[in-house]
């Protein structure tokens, strides 16, 4: 019985070969896709999902208020751990992670000598860290590894670097001496395993965090490399701990405030963060920790869920549309007496097999595509994981696909009499005005195609907007080159930048140079301000601070709105404001704060010599805020080089003479030129991926709609083959049928087209929230997608409408 049912499974789908192939490449191209998904998914969601005590474990970030705007950061000020510790209680862990500069490390072993240059992820911590934190340790002791103010705690893959072929236990007791701003000497005192699991903890070399008194004015200022994590034990109220710390913090800023006898508004205030929702915070400013966002992850679930169930409506429209031409088939198998189990049995097993088929080709599909979109999947995700997930994924995937698009139809042919059959009266689709389920389910396919399409439209514009809005200033032809910070702060390389900017000016093909920190970037430094307006008490704002040259300005084409540049100078000595700032802090005008003295807190005061037309100096997320540029020598260290753009085929020559000048002055390992409109694109990685996976999305999605369309029509050709024949009898033209037959299903598509727009509009809209500049969603989008959808569809439709149309109508009545 089993046999005879796959036989003839086999020989139907050989039979139709054409339906066959459609249904297995959209089923295909369906669970590979959902596979890629499911992996991102899975990698996405077990940040730190194997921290014992997970949910308990809390980050702690800071949050600015200026003017009803928040901004959130991961760092907080340096003290906060030392008052935590000693004043809140019901906390099992209190972990600092401060990450530290170093400009490289060294280790001798056996007479060898082993150097790693500016080595990165290295964190001032203390014990506690090793016992929230579950590493496996392969040496050393995690109750004492830095009990010594000089020791040291490696990783595995870091430790293999400083000491290659050695054991950990050999590793113990070893010396690495590190070279920065002080040279200093530490003692390895354990060895621990990677993590081999995503995590927000990235440090490979955790060195002791030195007990120190911290002044007073620390507590106002954040670095962003400063972390603290918070491990509550299991009755904490968790919110009732969090209003302490606030209160702690509050109590500081007063005192601080005391002891400079001015009043300083509070604009900080700390959060506590979740540890597995800090990689899915993407408000947070956290440098050098990778994030996602949540919203777009269910987002990739969704289109997984519409693609598996698009890949359904269309294996089940093209199932319905060869019912007819089974209909014998059905009516001798009733007759000889078959029940309706036993036929549904075997469109399920047909059903299966076609899914099977699918399933396999996926695998090889999923290669393919994991390696076209490696730009958006994220670093760390791996095609096929542990060997038993894909094998059981298909399985699922088998079933589910199997009840979905198999039962309709094997239920539909329940319902066929064995009468109607014979005399050739059998039909699934009536002629008519009545509303059939396939006509809904291809509405469903393209009304969510419409969506795609109309998403496409409007994030390619937003997109198109952030990079070609003016954005005050001219960023055309500008490279740049930031002289790396371990050269900065080694003695034999002192200022030679300035001899480098000096001889870059004579090089022929570069306008000019700058040096200076460009005016949209995704770092920045901001510090409190304070003045005095109209004789009244001090006003303190929170400034972003930029350190420029004399030649800034001029090359960057900024507008000075009053006032004048600033002039040459070794160390801070006069201010140029923009407009944020000028209404920030309640000066009437930009010409009534030129000569007004402000200063930032712990300095003294610098005159206002010059206003500049507000610029962005952050990405299109966030509103334009105070800033305040200022040359400070001993900042300077990013080279602005604008290119001579009437030459632009000359462009390569000039970087390689500009690489030839790094040679004279700096190592040529350090030298690394970026074009910076492409920094700023480069800033918006995450709303282009999002845009190519949209893209991506909607490919598929019309395809997969077009061949569920293609079925339809197919279906409804031959159930109206004896009128094409009547009618061309009758003097019907070709296109005359070909219009007939094409424009019940455009109805179709603009029913799908009123049913996506609203949901596209609302989607759209809140997506576009995020952005403080935005496009407005205008109607000539929508207008776009449908013309679009309507031009696929017709030509979906027409081949087949044509094909009908051209039967000899001999032929059509003589079969029929």
């Amino acid at each position: 019985m089993i046999n005879n049912t796959l036989k003839i499974a086999l020989r139907h789908l050989w039979r139709n070969r054409l339906f066959t192939t459609l249904n297995v490449f959209g089923l295909c191209i369906s669970i590979s896709a959902c596979w890629i998904i499911y992996r991102i998914i899975g990698y996405e969601f077990s940040y730190d999902a194997q921290l014992p005590n997970k949910e308990h474990i809390y980050k702690v970030i800071s949050s600015f208020v200026s003017e009803d705007k928040t901004s959130k950061m991961g760092g907080v000020a340096a003290p906060l751990y030392q008052g935590i510790q000693e004043e809140i209680t019901g906390l099992e862990h209190v972990v600092p992670v401060f990450f530290q500069g170093i400009n490289r490390a060294e280790t001798q072993r056996n007479g060898e000598k082993f150097t790693l240059e500016d080595p990165q992820h290295v964190a001032a911590t203390n014990n506690q860290y090793f016992q929230m934190l579950p590493y496996n340790w392969l040496a050393g002791d995690k109750v004492t590894a830095l009990t010594d103010p000089k020791s040291v705690v490696l990783t595995e893959r870091r430790a293999k670097e400083y000491f290659p072929n050695a054991k950990p236990e050999d590793m113990l007791h070893q010396t690495i001496t590190y070279y920065g701003r002080d040279t200093v000497q530490r003692t390895v005192t354990g060895i621990v395993s990677d993590f081999n699991k995503p995590s927000e903890f990235i440090a490979e070399e955790m060195i002791a965090l030195p007990g120190k008194v911290y002044e007073s004015y620390m507590w106002t200022n954040t670095n962003g490399g400063d972390r603290l994590y918070l491990q509550f034990k299991k009755d904490a109220n968790v919110i009732a701990k969090l209003k302490q710390i606030n209160e702690l913090d509050k109590r500081h800023w007063k005192a601080f405030a005391d002891e400079r006898g001015s009043e300083l508004k509070k604009t900080k205030s700390y959060e506590l963060l979740p540890i597995q929702e800090v990689h899915f915070a993407t408000d947070v400013s956290d440098y050098g920790i990778s994030k996602t966002s949540k919203p777009v992850m269910f987002g990739l679930v969704g289109i997984g869920v519409f693609l598996l169930i698009l890949a359904c409506i269309n294996y089940i429209n093209t199932s319905v549309a060869q019912m007819p031409q089974r209909g014998k088939e059905i009516g001798v198998r009733k007759t000889l007496g078959s029940s309706k189990w036993h036929l549904m049995n075997q469109f399920l097993v047909e059903t299966l097999l076609t899914t099977f088929i699918a399933s396999i080709l996926a695998f090889a599909f999923g290669k393919i595509g994991f390696s076209i979109l490696k730009e958006l999947i994220p670093t760390g995700v791996t095609f096929s994981g542990e060997p038993h997930v894909f094998p059981l994924f298909v399985c699922i995937i088998i079933i589910l696909i199997t009840c979905l698009a198999g039962l309709y139809p094997s239920w539909l042919i329940t319902r066929v009499k064995t009468v109607e059959v014979f005399k050739n009266s059998f039909t699934v689709i009536r002629s008519g005005s009545r509303f059939s389920l396939q006509q809904a389910l291809i509405i469903f396919q393209f009304a969510i195609a419409m969506v795609f399409i109309i998403c496409t439209i409007i994030v390619g514009a937003q997109l198109r907007h952030t990079l070609k809005a003016d954005m005050g200033f001219n960023k055309e032809a500008i490279v740049l080159i930031d002289i790396p910070w371990k050269y900065l702060g080694d003695a034999r390389y002192s200022n030679k930048q300035f001899t480098l900017f000096s001889e870059l000016r004579k090089q022929p093909g570069i306008k000019s140079v700058a040096l200076g920190i460009p005016p949209l970037s995704s770092g920045y430094s901001s510090s409190p301000f304070q003045t005095a307006v109209d004789g009244k008490d001090l006003n303190m704002i929170k400034m972003f601070k930029k350190n420029i040259d004399t030649a800034y300005l001029r090359l960057y084409q900024m507008q000075l709105v009053a006032g004048r540049n600033i002039l040459p100078s070794d160390t801070i000595s006069e201010f140029v404001i923009n407009e944020a700032a000028v209404k920030a802090f309640g000066f009437p005008s930009p010409k009534e704060a030129l000569g007004k003295m402000i200063n930032q807190l712990g300095n003294t005061k610098h005159a206002i010599v010059g206003v500049v037309k507000d610029f962005h100096t952050q990405d299109f997320y966030t509103s334009i805020e105070p800033l305040v540029m200022m040359s400070d020598k001993s900042s300077l260290s990013t080279l602005n080089i604008k290119l001579d753009t009437e030459n632009t085929d000359q462009w390569q020559a000039t970087l390689k003479a500009i690489e030839h000048q790094w040679r004279n002055f700096y190592p040529p390992e350090g030298f690394r030129y970026t074009f910076y409109d492409e920094t700023i694109e480069a800033m918006y990685k995450q709303e282009r991926q999002i845009a190519k996976l949209i893209n991506l999305a909607m490919a598929i999605t019309l395809f997969i709609s077009c061949l569920g369309l293609f079925g339809l029509v197919t279906l409804t050709a031959f159930q109206r083959t004896k009128e094409i024949g009547i009618r061309k009898v009758l003097g019907a033209t070709a296109m005359g049928i070909v219009t007939m037959l094409s424009k019940d299903f455009i109805k179709l598509v603009v029913i799908a087209l009123i049913v996506a727009s609203p949901v596209a509009w609302w989607a759209m809209n809140k997506w576009l929230e995020n952005f403080v500049y935005k496009i407005n969603i205008e109607w000539w989008m929508f207008v776009v997608a449908a013309a679009s959808a309507i031009t696929i569809a017709l030509l979906t439709v027409s081949w087949q409408a044509i094909r009908a149309a051209l039967v000899n109508p001999v032929d059509s009545l003589r079969n029929e």
